[in-house]
C-alpha cells in the first residue's frame, strides 16, 4: 500500500491580493505561486470563483522590490532584471502585514549565483589525420 499523504505540492503560496494596475487603479486579485526545480511562476486570477486566470508570470530573472508601508499598504514590485522601467513591473499588496514577507518570499527567484558546472569530463579534439 502506498502511502499518499505526503505528496509533493510545487504549490508555494496562495492567497488574495491586490494587484495595481494602469492609472494606479487597484484590482482584488488571487494569486498561487508555483516553484518546482527548473520552473518558477505565478498564476494571477481574478476573485470570481470560476474564471481562466489573468496572466502567468515567469518568475525566474526577476527582482522584488518591498514598497515602504503606507496608509495601512503592505506591498511589493516585481520586474525583470534589466528592466528599470515601471512598465515593465507589477505591484502587489498583501491583504496583512503579517503575510508580506511569506508573499515576498515566495515571489523571490532563488537563482544561484554560482554558474552550473557540467559533471561530464571535457573531451580535448584531436587533430584530424
Amino acid at each position: 500500500m502506498v502511502d499518499c499523504s505526503h505528496e509533493w505540492n510545487p504549490e508555494e503560496m496562495a492567497g488574495n491580493m491586490v494587484l495595481l494596475g494602469a492609472n494606479k487603479i487597484k484590482q482584488p486579485v488571487q494569486v498561487k505561486v508555483y516553484r518546482t526545480s527548473v520552473e518558477h511562476f505565478a498564476v494571477v486570477y481574478p476573485t470570481k470563483k470560476v474564471c481562466r486566470p489573468l496572466g502567468v508570470l515567469n518568475l525566474k530573472n526577476t527582482m522584488v522590490e518591498k514598497l515602504p508601508t503606507w496608509r495601512q499598504n503592505y506591498g511589493f514590485t516585481v520586474r525583470q532584471c534589466g528592466f528599470d522601467t515601471p512598465l515593465c513591473s507589477l505591484t502587489f499588496f498583501s491583504e496583512s502585514g503579517n503575510q508580506l514577507d511569506r508573499w515576498i518570499d515566495a515571489f523571490t527567484c532563488r537563482n544561484s549565483s554560482i554558474a552550473h558546472t557540467s559533471s561530464l569530463p571535457i573531451v580535448q579534439e584531436d587533430d584530424e589525420l
